[in-house]
């Protein structure tokens, strides 16, 4: 097998986009067969390197991540678990639970919405990984990988 492109060396220069790819194809190694065809897996990963062309990649990579688990079978669906209030003419989604208001970014729910505040984004990346982790990672025995950390913390 040859490949016809080498696309991650494009990005050696930037520790964040560098940080990101380890830590999605790390993910896709924790969370698919080995030597077993998919060939959404495989749409997703061209998808994947597209997105980092993009100006907003960050937000583009979290929606990137919550389709992989979908096509996985770990579907978060997070337009039917939020409630919704407005607060000074703007919208704010959370989750409750129990005693306790968990809030979402807004980009995850209005995919349409452009963000620009690295602070709402890592907190878009916070809970996705606090997803797999929970419901995919610990249940199975799998520790939370340390790539996916390394670029979060390269977001702040």
């Amino acid at each position: 097998m040859e490949l016809e492109e080498a696309l991650a060396p494009i990005y050696f220069d930037n520790k964040k986009k560098l940080a990101c790819i380890i830590s999605a194809m790390n993910l896709i190694k924790l969370l698919t067969v080995e030597s077993q065809e998919n060939i959404k897996i495989f749409k997703l990963i061209d998808n994947f390197f597209n997105i980092l062309k993009n100006q907003n990649w960050i937000k583009q990579f979290i929606l990137w991540e919550l389709q992989f688990l979908k096509v996985i079978g770990y579907d978060l669906q997070l337009k039917n678990l939020v409630d919704q209030v407005i607060v000074n003419g703007e919208k704010i989604y959370f989750v409750k639970s129990n005693n306790e208001k968990k809030l979402i970014p807004n980009f995850l729910i209005d995919i349409d919405e452009h963000v620009q505040d690295n602070k709402i984004l890592l907190k878009g990346l916070k809970l996705v990984g606090d997803y797999i982790d929970k419901s995919i990672l610990k249940p199975n025995n799998i520790s939370f990988p340390n790539s996916r950390i390394e670029f979060m913390n390269l977001i702040k």
